[in-house]
C-alpha cells in the first residue's frame, strides 16, 4: 500500500486517523460523544473501572466505547475495501 498510496493529507503519518479521512471522509469521529479519539478512549476506560463510578455511568461509558471501536472498525473494513 505505501508503494501504490500517498495523500498530501496524510502529512507523512500511515496511522487509521491519518489515511481514513483520505478514503471514507464520511467515516470521522465528530458525531460521537465523549470518545472521539485513542486518548479519550483510555480515559473512559480508567472512568469506566473505578469503583466510585455508578453503574449508570459505567453503562453510558461503555456505549460510547463501542461506538468508537464500531467507527474504527468500519473505517478498517473501508480500508481494505478500498486497498483491494
Amino acid at each position: 500500500m505505501k508503494r501504490n498510496y500517498y495523500h498530501p493529507d496524510m502529512r507523512g503519518s500511515w496511522s487509521l486517523k491519518a489515511v481514513r479521512p483520505t478514503v471514507a471522509p464520511h467515516l470521522d469521529y465528530g458525531d460521537l460523544d465523549e470518545v472521539q479519539d485513542g486518548v479519550l478512549a483510555q480515559a473512559a476506560y480508567e472512568e469506566i473501572i473505578a469503583p466510585a463510578t455508578s453503574a449508570d455511568r459505567r453503562e453510558t461509558i461503555r456505549r460510547n466505547l463501542l461506538r468508537y471501536c464500531e467507527r474504527d472498525t468500519l473505517a478498517m473494513v473501508r480500508l481494505v475495501e478500498y486497498f483491494e
